[in-house]
Parts: C-alpha cells; sequence; structure tokens
C-alpha cells in the first residue's frame, strides 16, 4: 500500500520565546547559542505550507551508495558494453553524498546535510554519535543518565530539573521530533541532549538530516504517515524558488496551501506543563503571537473575500483588471479576509480528523445544515398531501401519535365493518343523508 498526500500528518515545529521563558525562570538561551542555533529558531517564526511538504514527502526517495550502484547495474544490463566504465562514461552524474530527491510540479528538490547546514545557518561540524547497536550495553548509558538524571542510574521525567525538561520538549517538537504521544527519548537522542546539556559543538545538521532519512524510511517501509519537519522542509522550497513561482502565478492561496503556523513555546507553556505554579506565571506585554506569522503567498492579494457581496465583488474584480491587466478569477477569491491570523498546528499528541481523498482535493458535498431541535420530542408532525381533483387543496396537520386503524375502522366491500384486533370505542351512529330525487323535465 502507497500513501496518499490526504494521509500524511504533518509535524509543524514550534517557535520558541527564549526571554519569556526566561523570565519566568527557565533561561536556556544560552545551551543554544553555544550550538549557534539562534538562527534555525528565527526560522521557526515562519509558516508551514502542509499541502507543498505533503506533495514532496510522497515523491520522495532516498539517493544513497546503493542507489547509485543500482543506476549502474541498470545502465549495464541495457547495454552490456558499460561494464567497468566510470560514471561518466555511462552518461550518469557522480555521486557526491547521500540525498533526498522529491520534486514540486515537476522541479527537481534535492536535500541533502550541506542544504540543511545552509538553511539554518550553521556549519556542518561538530561531534556525531550514531549508528549505536546495542543500547542497553553501551558505555554512554551512564554519561548521558549523568547529564540529564544527575545519576548513574536511569531516572525518571519527575528526576528532571525544570531546564532540562524545557530542553527535552524543544528536542522533541523542533530539533529531533518525536511522532505520537511518546515522551521517551532513545539513547541517540539522549546523546545528543547530552550534547545541548554540556554545551560541547554537536554536528546539529548531520543529526537533522539522519533523522529525516530514517522517517522517510519509515513512511515508505511502514506506511507511517507521520511526517516530521514541516517548517523546515517549507524553508527549503522557499529558498529553492518553489514559493516564488506560485506566488509570480498569483494562482494559489494561503488555505489551498494548507498553510499554518506553530504554537509558540513560552512562560504559558510552562505552566501547562506544571514546572511552575499558576500564580507564579507572569505575562510579558511584548510576548511572541501566533498572529506575527505572515504568509508570502498573499501579500499583495485584493482586499475581498467570499463574505462580501457578490456584487462587491464582481466590481472589485472589474475594476483590478481595468487598473493592472491581471484577471482574478471568482473562485480564487479566499473565503475569508486575508490578514487574519493563521491556523495554529495542533500539537503532536493532538488526536487529528483524518483527510478524504475528496476532502483534500476540494471535491467533497457541502455537509447539510443540522436540523433544529424540536420543542417537543413527543409530537411529531404529519404532513398529508392527497390531491383528488383541483378542488380539494392539501392538508397539513400537527396530531399526537395519529394512528388511522385507531380511529377509521376498517371496511369490506358491503360496506359492512372489519374486525380488528382492537376494540374501537362506542361511538354514536353517524344518520345517513338521504338522496334528493332529481325530477327532469
Amino acid at each position: 500500500m502507497k500513501l496518499e498526500e490526504w494521509d500524511l500528518k504533518i509535524q509543524t515545529e514550534n517557535p520558541v520565546n527564549f526571554i519569556s521563558l526566561a523570565h519566568d525562570g527557565c533561561d536556556i538561551r544560552s545551551y543554544y547559542e553555544a550550538q549557534g542555533l539562534m538562527e534555525y529558531f528565527n526560522m521557526l517564526n515562519s509558516p508551514t505550507y502542509q499541502t507543498l511538504v505533503r506533495h514532496f514527502w510522497v515523491r520522495a526517495h532516498v539517493y544513497d551508495k546503493d542507489a547509485a550502484k543500482l543506476e549502474e547495474t541498470e545502465k549495464i544490463l541495457i547495454d552490456p558494453s558499460l561494464e567497468g566504465k566510470s560514471r561518466a562514461e555511462m552518461g550518469l552524474e557522480p555521486f557526491t553524498c547521500t540525498e533526498i530527491r522529491s520534486s514540486i510540479m515537476g522541479i527537481p528538490v534535492f536535500i541533502y546535510e550541506n542544504a540543511i547546514a545552509f538553511v539554518i545557518r550553521r556549519a556542518s561540524e561538530g561531534s556525531y554519535k550514531g549508528g549505536i547497536r546495542n543500547s542497553k550495553t553501551s558505555p554512554w548509558n551512564e554519561i548521558v543518565h549523568k547529564s540529564m538524571f544527575n545519576s548513574i542510574e536511569k531516572g525518571v521525567y519527575s528526576d528532571m530539573g525544570i531546564k532540562k525538561k524545557m530542553l527535552l520538549k524543544i528536542h522533541n517538537e523542533n530539533l529531533l521530533p518525536k511522532g505520537g504521544c511518546s515522551d521517551q527519548p532513545s539513547l541517540e537522542h539522549m546523546i545528543f541532549l547530552h550534547f545541548i546539556i554540556t554545551t560541547e559543538r554537536e554536528n546539529v545538521p548531520k543529526y537533522i538530516f539522519r533523522h529525516m532519512i530514517k522517517e522517510l524510511r519509515e513512511s515508505q517501509d511502514n506506511n507511517r504517515c507521520w511526517v516530521p519537519y514541516g517548517r523546515l522542509i517549507s524553508e527549503i522550497l522557499h529558498q529553492g524558488g518553489i514559493l516564488k513561482a506560485m506566488k509570480d502565478i498569483n494562482f494559489f492561496t494561503d488555505e489551498q496551501l494548507g498553510t499554518e503556523t506553530g504554537k509558540v513555546i513560552n512562560g504559558t507553556t510552562l505552566r501547562n506543563m506544571g514546572v511552575i505554579a499558576s500564580d507564579a506565571y507572569k505575562q510579558l506585554i511584548t510576548y511572541l503571537k501566533e498572529s506575527d506569522t505572515v504568509s508570502i503567498m498573499m501579500e499583495d492579494f485584493p482586499p475581498i473575500c467570499k463574505q462580501d457581496p457578490l456584487e462587491v465583488q464582481m466590481n472589485f474584480i472589474k475594476d483590478h483588471f481595468a487598473t493592472t491587466g491581471k484577471k482574478i478569477r471568482l473562485e480564487d477569491v479566499p473565503e475569508t479576509m486575508y490578514g487574519g491570523a493563521l491556523p495554529i498546528a495542533k500539537s503532536r499528541k493532538t488526536k487529528r480528523k483524518e483527510l478524504t481523498k475528496d476532502e483534500y482535493l476540494g471535491n467533497a458535498p457541502e455537509q447539510p445544515a443540522k436540523k433544529a431541535k424540536r420543542a417537543k420530542k413527543d409530537k411529531k408532525v404529519v404532513v398529508q398531501e392527497n390531491i383528488v381533483g383541483a378542488a380539494i387543496p392539501t392538508i397539513q396537520e400537527e396530531v399526537e401519535d395519529l394512528e388511522a386503524d385507531k380511529i377509521l375502522p376498517k371496511r369490506t366491500k358491503s360496506g359492512k365493518a372489519a374486525a380488528t384486533s382492537q376494540s374501537a370505542p362506542d361511538q354514536p351512529s353517524i344518520p345517513k343523508r338521504k338522496r334528493k330525487t332529481v325530477v327532469r323535465n
């Protein structure tokens, strides 16, 4: 089974307000300054374009040494005389490094370690520890336990201080994101945190790239629908010119691209985590807000929306074309006025509604309005429409538990009352009307 775009769930990284955290007693900025990651955290303040990330992810594949060797084998199968020749002689590009290859609207997109380093403005250098085969017997266990729990024995979450708890949260949300509800890091992730806590320079771009490859293979091999680094991938597409090309054609809207922003980690997060008391929480006026994030896709879009009267929309489109010579299709007018706050991404622990194919492609039928609740549930409205000619009108009645069998006795062709299982109450007989004799001359 192959994953489709609408099956994927994108995790958007969360911006971090270090000033707010420090104001509430959790000053951790120096840890990330030591790693040279402040440019990376500034990048998180921009939006994620979920549709583009989905489009990229379902078409992505890992191009490594094995994939390069397979290319050569296929060439030799087609032309056996190429055996023993170099890649250049085979007409292939030289293999330089492992890459994640995909495309957006036919435009090739390659992600590799140095590309991530360029985007987050952090050189690909420093310590890296990966590929630990036996985590139970590794000597790294005592080292990381000492850093995180101040003990050579493995501790629990409650043994960690306020700063280390927040470092772990930022680690799980932004640096090496974890899907699902578990916050328990693996040994390799704990080593990553050890480097952060001890301020030892580590190779963050390499960690991020390797983690992205791991999750991509999980999607391909096990149909895992969770996608990390939604914001980082969006930035790579932006700096690669994809978003500019889409903006220039003035066709796509933020709604179509699924544009959203991450929820800010600040003093409120500390209160919600229970690491500070509610009465100790102090809100700053200069808080970094989700509403501060602005999409680059709709900067010059005309100030109209479908909530405006149709006449207003038509007149503006006509005037806009007369002034600029650019056409705006009526169906491209956004549902709401641009300029409002972007949707905030849901937490990775929040259960999300699965999209259907029709909902994702915009072909889903509109849901009917919910029926108003009746004032009295014990009453039924029966509409009876009998038309036996133009002289008899339609009758509408509201009765309680109307049952014809209890009111009108059934009759046979001879006119006698038919026997029923229920005895009808005694009712006065209705006198027969005498027919009038019509005398014709």
